[in-house]
């Protein structure tokens, strides 16, 4: 869900649901059902901060760069 449809559900500016997502502020209580209810969720698990998350983590992505052997300094070729 982007932010502004967030915002817009809950009621509160762009800016406001920025500050709760960086976790800088915090809605206040009678926020927190219509928060729930906007993302789906039941409203208990907005307070489930045990090992288990509702969202899954990202997948690890491979990488497209290319390792290349460490370059020989000039100084350990000459002796």
């Amino acid at each position: 869900m982007k932010q502004t449809t967030f915002a817009d559900a809950i009621g509160l500016t762009l800016k406001q649901a920025g500050e709760i997502e960086r976790g800088n502020s915090f809605p206040k209580p009678e926020k927190l059902e219509i928060i729930a209810r906007a993302l789906n969720v039941p409203l208990k698990e907005l307070f489930d901060f045990g090992k288990t998350r509702y969202f899954p983590n990202p997948p690890v992505m491979p990488t497209t760069e290319v390792r290349r052997a460490p370059r020989k300094s000039r100084n350990s070729q000459a002796s």
